[in-house]
């Protein structure tokens, strides 16, 4: 018995052991966790419920005396907008990474309002123009207002008031958590390129440049007529003290970004700030009314309708044009055929540009 046992175990098709290796390589493959990615920057991230929290927005300053910012670095995507005298502002926004260290902490403008209410996102700053809060109070969003929330601020010794005042997300999830629960969903601001969609773009950058090259040696009566807009630098021309220039580093795929002539930097790391997407959306500026407590106008921003835009992602420039319909949509890019512009995973910067300037690329 035992050798008739030992045969049938040996003959093809019969195998109880190849049987069951396969049934269980079955339910392996079937009990493998779907990757989850964040879906504010298109990343993989380890622990899904990172992703599954409120976001966290945070007023930044950019007066030179801010310099150099703490945070920026770890954020999804960061907007920078102009306000009176042309100063610019950031608003980082934080979700699939934490952040110890923002700021300096500033207060809030109209615009904001816009640009947070589709992510639902707990919403830092420091106080306000009266017409500012009422407006903010009257969106409903959730409000982390520094004179109401102290708790959640400090300030540091290193640096004159107003620009020593910081936060982190954990502070703000802390006193968010409770005030505002979250059981929603964060839905995505972008489309993201796919692994062969990156290599695919690297590649065709590479071909153009040796095309350009190429026509250059030739005969001059050749016109060379580029196949896609390839960038080296952008030069974006906000008031000279917050004028920004990026330049693209084929090594990382990535544009290191430059203010005032100088590199941008983080205060803690010391290293300079890197993007993987540069939007330049061209706003409308208008009259608000408002004024600040020097007497300088605060732009009126633009933010729904529809404009131009310029999508700088993997050294390549898109025209595209922008469109949001209503605050509770986020703004999406499209490429003159209409169709979403998919853009690399990583950190994405919005630079809202009032209309009657012009970026520079070359």
């Amino acid at each position: 018995m035992i050798a008739v046992i030992i045969l049938l175990s040996l003959a093809p098709g019969c195998s109880w052991f190849k049987k069951e290796k396969k049934v269980s390589e079955k339910n392996s493959a079937a009990q493998k966790p779907k990757a989850v990615t964040c879906p504010l920057c298109g990343t993989a991230v380890s622990e899904a419920s990172t992703v599954k929290r409120r976001p966290v927005a945070v007023k930044v300053e950019n007066d030179p005396k801010a310099r150099p910012q703490s945070g920026l670095d770890k954020a999804c995507l960061v907007y920078e907008e102009t306000t009176e005298g042309g100063i610019t502002r950031f608003m980082p926004i934080y979700l699939c990474r934490e952040a110890d260290h923002i700021g300096p902490v500033r207060s809030a403008r109209p615009a904001d309002i816009d640009i947070v209410y589709p992510y639902y996102a707990l919403f830092a700053h420091c106080g306000g123009g009266s017409p500012t809060l009422r407006m903010i109070e009257e969106a409903g969003i959730a409000d982390l207002d520094e004179l109401a929330w102290a708790g959640a601020y400090w300030r540091t010794h290193d640096r004159r008031a107003p620009h020593n005042l910081y936060t982190g997300t954990q502070r703000l999830r802390a006193a968010g958590d409770i005030a505002y629960p979250f059981e929603g969903e964060v839905s995505s601001p972008f489309k993201f390129l796919s692994a062969s969609g990156i290599k695919k773009m690297v590649r065709d950058r590479e071909k153009e440049q040796k095309r350009a090259q190429e026509a250059a040696q030739e005969s001059a009566t050749n016109q060379y007529q580029p196949l896609i807009m390839v960038v080296n630098q952008i030069a974006i021309p906000y008031s000279r003290v917050c004028a920004v220039r990026y330049s693209y580093d084929p090594a990382t795929g990535k544009f290191l970004r430059f203010v005032a002539g100088t590199p941008h930097t983080d205060l803690i790391t010391g290293r300079q700030l890197a993007v993987d997407t540069v939007i330049v959306q061209y706003v409308t500026e208008g009259s608000s009314g408002m004024r600040d407590v020097r007497g300088a106008e605060t732009p009126m921003l633009g933010i729904i309708g529809t404009g131009r835009a310029q999508v700088f992602v993997l050294g390549q420039l898109i025209d595209a044009n922008w469109v949001k319909s209503s605050r509770e949509e986020h703004t999406r890019y499209l490429d003159n055929s209409g169709d979403e512009i998919p853009i690399k995973p990583g950190s994405t910067w919005i630079e809202l540009v009032p209309a009657t300037k012009q970026v520079s690329v070359y």
